[in-house]
């Protein structure tokens, strides 16, 4: 598996309601999103023990973001650091950046009475954002400039993460 360094990091909604990164993974899978991780082994055990599906050496993972954020401000793993995303694919994104999505629906032409999910993103939701952000742009080495909203990567069409979503 080819390693992922992030030079930026992508900020989503998950466009829905609030639900846990399992469930999410299992919608991916219908839209045909899918890795296997077979190493370290470590990593592969603590992905299998969450409830990821097992297969042939490792365990495959579907869901297309690095990261989770729950309404409640939990944060959730999805697919690690280094693997190659499956959320951005305009300017080959999802080869050079790091996934997080917020659950909930922040767009209000989609989602105009909150009937697709919280339409706003939660006070925790927000802060645990700052705090994954502030980590991941250290660790990293990623600059405020790096940090973007999906609809602002160039050649995505979409309103994603929402005209209710601001940092």
């Amino acid at each position: 598996m080819e390693r992922l360094y992030p030079r930026f990091i992508i900020i989503h909604h998950t466009a829905g309601h609030d639900v846990p990164a399992l469930e999410i993974d299992a919608y991916h899978a219908r839209r045909g999103f899918g890795m296997v991780m077979a190493e370290p082994k470590r990593l592969v055990e603590e992905y299998a023990e969450r409830g990821f599906e097992r297969a042939e050496g490792g365990v495959v993972i579907h869901i297309g973001y690095h990261y989770l954020i729950r309404a409640d401000g939990s944060v959730e793993k999805g697919r690690p650091d280094f693997s190659q995303g499956a959320h951005c694919s305009s300017s080959g994104m999802n080869f050079k950046s790091l996934g997080v999505a917020l659950t909930g629906n922040f767009d209000s032409v989609d989602n105009p009475d909150g009937g697709k999910g919280h339409p706003e993103p939660t006070a925790a939701q927000m802060k645990s954002l700052r705090n994954l952000l502030d980590y991941l742009a250290d660790i990293y080495q990623i600059p405020g400039s790096g940090i973007i909203r999906h609809r602002d990567v160039a050649g995505a069409a979409t309103r994603c993460p929402g005209d209710r979503f601001a940092l």
